[in-house]
């Protein structure tokens, strides 16, 4: 990215936001992460800035997580991650007088009737979008991402080209706070486990768990029970500690809530797409009604299977961001 910048003229700062403490290299905090990230610079002749956000990183992403965790939901600490760190880089481009922030998301940034919006990345791959939903229109605003129209392999390419240390540099597939896992992490922040009941929805109790917070939806394998046809996770009910079980035609929604709600341009549903898993290609919307000004119930064109409360639903008019919200409990039947 400061390569291309570089190339097309541009006089860089960099910073990297350190988010979370400790020695494990699958952080993309880590040690060798900063680095790397000051040889690149370095090797650039760029100047090289740590910012220090660990402290508002824990309450308002890894607390929350956790919250969200033993309340039932299945949060993404992405989603809540990305407005405050930007946020945080447009703050110190101020100290700095800069105009500008440009970042390595692989999404786009497009301006309509004034206003900035998120858009996907031309790689579809590695499209980033989902996760910036929740990014405000003052921050969008003068961001950058120069690599929208690029795919991973051409920017490899062009880092290997000039040398760059980073040029092989494997990609980070964990939370960057969670490397061993979820689980783990839990634990190791003082969860314990607790003995509940694995049911069906009709109240049949099929076997025992250690903690709802152990399962999530959609989850097939490790729930120890059986029936005559494969069981799936379809829902954690926490305050019960119940997990509930159910086959793969039970897993399919065709109508969820939405909390939280950011409209910025979803109108009346028309023309609309919803995506409700970073990986997950977006459903086509039936109709959407409206529950109070910032919650919603969403009717798809076609069911789909997973759906978890607390994960994002973004919505997409053609390629563009156009609102998003937080996932709620699940629809009763007949809504």
């Amino acid at each position: 990215m400061a390569l291309r910048l570089i190339g097309a003229g541009r006089t860089l700062e960099t910073a990297m936001v350190r988010l979370w403490p400790g020695e494990d290299e699958r952080s993309c905090c880590s040690p060798g992460a900063l680095q790397r990230a000051r040889r690149v610079a370095g090797a650039l002749g760029v100047p090289f800035h740590v910012l220090d956000n660990v402290d508002d990183f824990r309450e308002h992403v890894v607390d929350p997580f956790v919250a969200g965790y033993l309340a039932g939901d299945t949060p993404n600490p992405c989603v809540a991650c990305n407005p405050r760190r930007l946020a945080a880089l447009v703050a110190f481009a101020d100290e700095l007088g800069l105009a500008r922030v440009a970042t390595g998301h692989y999404a786009r940034i497009v301006w309509r009737e004034g206003e900035p919006y998120v858009a996907r990345g031309a790689d579809r791959r590695k499209d980033q979008s989902y996760m910036l939903w929740a990014v405000p229109p003052a921050v969008l605003a003068r961001l950058e991402f120069p690599l929208g129209e690029s795919s991973k392999a051409e920017v490899r390419a062009a880092a290997l080209a000039a040398g760059l240390p980073v040029a092989a540099q494997p990609e980070s597939q964990e939370v960057c706070f969670a490397t061993d896992g979820y689980r783990r992490f839990l634990v190791e922040r003082g969860v314990a486990p607790k003995r509940g009941a694995v049911i069906t929805r009709d109240g049949t109790a099929l076997g025992a768990h250690d903690g709802h917070w152990r399962f999530t939806i959609g989850q097939r394998r490790g729930l120890a029970v059986s029936g005559p046809a494969p069981l799936y996770v379809l829902e954690r009910r926490a305050a019960a500690n119940e997990v509930v079980v159910g086959g793969a035609q039970e897993l399919a929604v065709t109508s969820l809530r939405v909390l939280d709600l950011v409209d910025r341009a979803i109108g009346d549903g028309g023309e609309l797409e919803v995506q409700l898993r970073y990986r997950s290609p977006a459903v086509a919307v039936e109709r959407l009604e409206r529950l109070g000004e910032r919650a919603a119930l969403v009717h798809l064109r076609r069911p789909f299977s997973g759906v978890a409360p607390g994960q994002s639903a973004v919505f997409y008019r053609g390629e563009v961001v156009v609102g998003g919200g937080r996932i709620g409990p699940p629809a009763v039947a007949g809504e």
